[in-house]
């Protein structure tokens, strides 16, 4: 069976959708389309039903272009109000002849999250670090190990409830499963930082349309999550601003003439305004001024909470996000910062743009966690290239009221960590 999964990642400002099939350790898109949002602010959903609607028209195109009718997807959660623990869980080894199996490892990764959480979250997702048997400590899942105890270590991911709940009652609401779920941040780390960077120590900063969000992971895991109220919304309000122009047309300038490179000429007249009967031209260096100010200024506040983890050393930071879609926005960041930095952009056929890292990513998370999910766990079978595609449907019970919501997303997380106590 060839392992095709689609994500959905629903932005304030675009909702993106893309659908890959995995072999091996590479990423053969089929298809990828970003389309404007609506109903969402700052990462929150205020207009369910527009939302919904927005799901749809996606998936429609999406079902058109590849003939077949989406049952199931994964879900990129955006990172805001997310809170990392730490984990730990052990159990005895029940299968044949102390080997461990898939039951054993979901066993250890449930009972690793027996804590405390507050009233208003929910646990997100529970990400394995390491895993422990009588002899070894390995990262990969020790299935078929001799073992008479297994102990697994982990990162549990948390969010709001009413956060959480929204962004799963709109893929409920739009007559989709959930196939699987993790935050912005962890997935867009899977994508764009090889696993020597997240050992030794790495940021990522994704910039989005009104937050930025920092990241930092060290030891294989992410341990430091923070977000800054600066994103691309702030680069075309500082235009709108130094050029006395609507917010609709400064983002126009920024995204058809935007770039913070230094040392371009005056030819290039972009704007025109008529003041006291003068008549003021504006270039493409005024804009690239006007930007790169701009990006100083957002990069001010990054800096305040990276410098909450700061210990001296210079760490591998990568920029992420439609946010970041400026060129030479790497150098400024750079100064900013004080540390070397760039902008990653992926180099996936299909997928090259920068918005669609976290999709990317959660691509690689499913596929590292297949054999805990079992093989049936795919968005879309394609058993003949010539044939119509089947969807393999992991249906859920519609909810309408957070309570229900709450139960429901209980029995999705009881679906990986089904054993009894």
């Amino acid at each position: 069976m060839k392992e095709i999964y689609a994500v959905l990642d629903i932005g304030s400002t675009t909702i993106k959708l893309l659908v890959a099939e995995t072999v091996s350790a590479n990423i053969n898109i089929l298809f990828s389309k970003k389309i404007p949002s609506h109903g969402i602010v700052k990462g929150n959903i205020k207009d369910m039903d527009a939302v919904v609607k927005d799901i749809r028209t996606i998936v429609k195109e999406c079902d058109n272009e590849l003939g077949t009718t989406m049952k199931s997807v994964a879900l990129v959660l955006p990172s805001n109000d997310a809170k990392i623990y730490l984990g730990d869980g052990i159990t005895k080894v029940n299968s044949a002849n102390d080997r461990v199996g898939v039951e054993d490892v979901l066993r250890a990764l449930k009972l690793s999250r027996r804590f405390e959480l507050s009233k208003n979250e929910d646990v997100v997702s529970t990400i394995p670090i390491r895993y422990h048997t009588d002899t070894k400590t390995m990262e990969k899942i020790p299935l078929g190990v001799k073992s008479a105890s297994l102990k697994a270590d982990t990162m549990i991911v948390t969010a709001r409830k009413k956060h959480l709940y929204s962004y799963l009652g709109a893929v409920e609401q739009a007559g989709l499963s959930l196939l699987d779920i993790t935050i912005d941040a962890y997935a867009s780390a899977k994508e764009a930082f090889d696993a020597a960077y997240l050992q030794e120590g790495a940021i990522l900063i994704d910039i989005g349309y009104r937050n930025a969000t920092i990241a930092f992971f060290e030891d294989g895991y992410l341990k430091y999550l923070s977000q800054a109220h600066v994103g691309g919304f702030d680069l075309t309000k500082a235009i709108a601003t130094a050029w006395d122009i609507p917010l609709d047309k400064a983002e126009l300038y920024k995204v058809k003439y935007g770039t913070c490179e230094k040392g371009l000429g005056d030819d290039d007249i972009i704007h025109t305004i008529k003041k006291d009967d003068e008549l003021i031209n504006y270039t493409q260096a005024d804009l690239s001024q006007v930007l790169c100010d701009a990006v100083t200024d957002m990069m001010g506040q990054i800096k305040a909470k990276i410098d909450v983890i700061n210990d001296g050393r210079n760490y591998e930071t990568l920029i992420v996000g439609g946010g970041g879609e400026l060129p030479y926005l790497d150098q400024v960041a750079t100064k900013a910062l004080g540390s070397p930095v760039r902008c990653y952009r992926p180099e996936t056929i299909g997928a090259r743009d920068m918005s669609y890292v976290p999709a990317l990513g959660m691509i690689y998370y499913i596929n590292d966690r297949k054999e805990l999910l079992g093989e049936d766990a795919v968005s879309l079978t394609l058993p003949d290239i010539s044939s119509t595609m089947n969807l393999r449907l992991k249906g859920l019970t519609k909810a309408k009221t957070e309570e229900k919501h709450k139960g429901r997303f209980k029995r999705l997380m009881d679906t990986f960590f089904s054993e009894e106590d």
